[in-house]
Order: C-alpha cells, then sequence, then structure tokens
C-alpha cells in the first residue's frame, strides 16, 4: 500500500504525519457525511495544475473560440515565479507559454461547455437568465471532462474537468492518474462556493475585480495544488473560515 502524506485538521497531530493508507481505510470506507472528523491526503507525486475561469458564449451567436480567461491559477509555477537566480527572459517565455496553454484550455472547454449544451436540449435562455438570490444547481450537461493528449497542450497527458455556470465555465486541469471522482467534487464545491458566496454572476466583472477573494478560497479548497478529502461538515467549517476573513 502507498504510503500517504496526511494531516489531520481537527485535532493537534504532527505537521505532514505519515500514516499507512489503511489506517484510513475506517474513516473513508463510511459515507463522508457521516465522517465526524475532516482529513486531507495526497500523494506527492499527483496534484492539481491548475485552475481557470472562463466565458462561455460570451458572442451573441454563442460561437466557439470565443472564449476569454478571466482568472487563472497554475500551482505549479510559483516555485518558478519565485526563482530569482533564473534568467529573465527563460522566466518571460515561460510566462507567455503558461498564458498561451491556459488560453487553449479555455477555448477548448467552451467548446465542450457548448456542444453540451445544445445536445441538451434546453432552450438557450436557460443558459442566460439567472435569479442571482437563488443558489445554483447543476445539471448532467453542466459538468465535463475531455483529455489533453502529451505533446497537445501540455508535455503530459492532463484531463480537464470543467463546469458552466450560464456565462461563466470553471475548469481544472488535473494530472492524468489524479482521483477524477475527488476531483469532479472538488471542482463542484469550489464552483458553487465563488458562485453563491462572491456573486460571481451577478456583475461580468466581479471575476477579476475579486480575484484576490478567488486566490483566497482555492487556497481553502486545493492548498498548493492538493486535492482534499472533505466531508459536509468540514466543507461548511471552511466556508464560514472563509467567510469571517473576507466580508463581503
Amino acid at each position: 500500500m502507498h504510503e500517504l502524506c496526511l494531516t489531520y485538521m481537527t485535532r493537534k497531530l504532527k505537521i505532514n504525519e505519515r500514516v499507512p493508507l489503511s489506517d484510513l481505510v475506517p474513516h473513508f470506507g463510511a459515507p463522508l457525511k457521516t465522517a465526524p472528523l475532516l482529513w486531507t491526503a495526497y500523494q506527492r507525486s499527483r496534484m492539481v495544475y491548475g485552475f481557470v475561469i472562463h466565458t462561455v458564449g460570451a458572442t451573441l451567436d454563442e460561437t466557439p473560440n470565443s472564449s476569454r480567461v478571466l482568472y487563472s491559477k497554475v500551482f505549479n509555477y510559483d516555485m518558478l515565479d519565485q526563482k530569482q537566480n533564473s534568467d529573465e527572459q527563460y522566466l518571460h517565455n515561460e510566462r507567455i507559454k503558461r498564458k498561451q496553454r491556459i488560453a487553449i484550455v479555455a477555448r477548448q472547454a467552451e467548446s465542450m461547455c457548448l456542444l453540451s449544451r445544445q445536445a441538451s436540449g434546453r432552450p438557450a435562455s436557460d443558459f442566460i437568465v439567472h435569479p442571482t438570490d437563488e443558489p445554483i444547481y447543476l445539471l448532467e450537461e453542466d459538468v465535463g471532462v475531455f483529455s489533453l493528449p502529451p505533446g497537445d497542450v501540455f508535455t503530459s497527458e492532463k484531463i480537464v474537468l470543467w463546469v458552466s455556470v450560464f456565462s461563466l465555465g470553471f475548469s481544472l486541469i488535473c494530472d492524468s492518474q489524479e482521483n477524477l471522482t475527488l476531483a469532479e467534487c472538488t471542482l463542484r464545491t469550489v464552483v458553487k462556493y465563488l458562485v453563491d458566496s462572491l456573486k460571481l454572476l451577478t456583475n461580468s466583472s466581479n471575476v477579476v475585480l475579486k480575484a484576490d477573494k478567488i486566490e483566497m478560497s482555492l487556497d481553502k479548497f486545493m492548498p498548493h495544488g492538493q486535492l482534499l478529502f472533505l466531508n459536509h461538515q468540514a466543507t461548511q467549517a471552511l466556508e464560514k473560515e472563509l467567510s469571517n476573513s473576507m466580508p463581503l
């Protein structure tokens, strides 16, 4: 069995204490809603590559390839940005490549979103009008996944999970060996929190204006690009902590 790096967040244990995977079975084998504890566990060799918020159907005819990137976070580039002795031109070129990759992911995700909407048979008005005071509910056609083969956009294979909420798309770029069930659950949780709590749909510029709050939210739900195992109680605790730290 693999050894996992475990942080027990509801009582004091040693940070990054190593625990055999078998010790986690009694906790993760039970329904998450009934688990009284909050655990986070991850394999060091895998992580989320990036998170993107982009437009969906920004043009009147909702043609693909018109997507605009409103916010992006690339987790494993943090170390690159912090290198003080690296060649400035090299860093500049790497950042340009990063933006280009993110833009490609956004365009492909938007295309998938629009195709799914067309296939659903729902009228276009369903994806435009939204009662902003009501919480969002994601339907089957609002969530999807596609893969990027090695050498297509990234040097290694990536899996992109996407969620569309009216005029906004949210994409999570993962390594090919990532736990996709956990990744989808995390993406759904993050999207619901961002849209409902930060009111991203009330104004087209809210994503840009609230970039700092989006960053804080990602730091809680996906610290350093790591996916967390969260039960309902733990999710509520994180949301409350975020609300207290950044009052709207």
